[in-house]
């Protein structure tokens, strides 16, 4: 069966110059000629057009196309390597969206708890986003601890209630008093701040960061570069 360029250009979902420039491109060659010259493309030449159509779909080039059908013997193996090629590829565009998408989210998260960008935007993200898994990491460790801190007293003051076992609270106690005091520590030296005004990162005073208003993101403490005393974003400290 013979097909004219409209004809196999619509059953490839393709225009008649996309079939134009892959026949000048020697991809796609007429197996025939009509009476007044148009060129006329047989079932060969509709298979090759459709996996010309999905190899770019697939996001081969051209040139790669080229090679996969200009090799009868071994063009399975060289269009696997192309594959790879391309998926290594995607990967790496996938991974930069997904930076791209993370970093939207975190502007979006920090707008809408009422905290201005400042005007070092690009910088904010970037140092929210690196410290951020060792911030959580901060977290989970004081939460663990603060837990099994809080188990031990509920327990001893169980027992020294209906036991009438002093002993155990009088030692879990100052335990659980000198364990909170490093975790405060930990935290202290762990933590830092962005500063909404200047866009720096610093650590505030002690006091500030003990007594300090705050919610699970920020901290209202002043900035020793600029002086703002606001609430500012919580990351990990270098």
């Amino acid at each position: 069966m013979s097909y004219s360029t409209g004809e196999i250009a619509e059953l490839c979902g393709v225009t008649v110059r996309t079939v134009q420039y892959y026949d000048r491109e020697g991809l796609l060659k007429p197996e025939g000629f009509s009476e007044g010259g148009r060129r006329l493309y047989g079932d060969d030449s509709l298979k090759t057009l459709q996996i010309i159509c999905m190899y770019k779909q697939l996001g081969l080039s051209l040139s790669d196309i080229k090679s996969v059908l200009a090799e009868q013997d071994n063009g399975a193996e060289i269009l696997i390597r192309i594959l790879n090629e391309r998926e290594k590829s995607l990967d790496e565009e996938i991974k930069q969206k997904l930076s791209c998408r993370d970093s939207v989210r975190v502007i979006k998260k920090h707008l809408s708890e009422g905290s201005a960008m400042s005007r070092n935007t690009f910088f904010d993200v970037q140092t929210i986003m690196e410290g951020r898994k060792k911030q959580l990491w901060t977290y989970v460790s004081m939460g663990l601890v603060g837990l099994l801190t809080d188990a031990g007293i509920i327990a001893t003051i169980v027992l020294w209630a209906t036991m009438g076992l002093w002993i155990p609270f009088a030692v879990v106690m100052p335990c659980a008093v000198a364990l909170t005091a490093i975790i405060v520590a930990v935290a202290y030296k762990n933590l830092a701040y962005i500063c909404c005004e200047c866009g720096k990162k610093f650590r505030p005073k002690f006091s500030e960061f003990f007594f300090g208003n705050h919610t699970f993101k920020t901290r209202k403490c002043t900035c020793t570069h600029c002086g703002a005393n606001k609430f500012h974003t919580e990351t990990y400290s270098d």
